[in-house]
């Protein structure tokens, strides 16, 4: 499990560090890879380990292809993919068109989210942090 939030850097090479506690999570899972997308609700990268890709894929790959919403999702989910390793130094380099998407530029920031982990533009991360969740949109975890 991920959770936390660790605010880092990105260089002009796409290339940024994956916080310690999240690589200690990959490490002692087993996992070797991340896979990187787009996130659908709002500009970040989410960064999935293989073994959670492999899941998804099972799902994505059961829907119709003549479901025409289905497949527009299809279309993001995979063209907006990229597997990454991790280099000896734990950093993770993200390819240009992620870069873009999620406008990461210098300051970044990592969270965890429970089985992935996002990667957000540090103001872009703030503002979504300072938004108010509607009162019919908060869901009850504890109930």
């Amino acid at each position: 499990m991920f959770f936390g939030n660790f605010q880092h850097t990105i260089d002009t090479k796409g290339r940024t560090s994956l916080p310690v506690k999240f690589r200690d999570a990959l490490a002692a899972a087993g996992e070797t890879k991340l896979v990187l997308t787009q996130y659908p609700f709002w500009p970040a990268v989410q960064a999935l380990p293989q073994s959670v890709w492999k899941e998804l894929e099972k799902k994505v790959l059961a829907t119709s292809p003549l479901d025409a919403r289905a497949q527009r999702n299809v279309l993001r989910f995979y063209s907006s993919a990229h597997e990454v390793d991790l280099d000896v130094h734990g950093r993770v380099l993200v390819p240009p068109p992620l870069r873009g998407f999620a406008q990461l530029v210098k300051d970044v920031v990592w969270v965890g989210m429970g089985r992935t982990i996002q990667l957000f533009d540090r103001a872009a991360y703030e503002e979504q942090m300072l938004r108010e969740i509607p009162p019919d949109q908060v869901v009850d975890f504890f109930g």
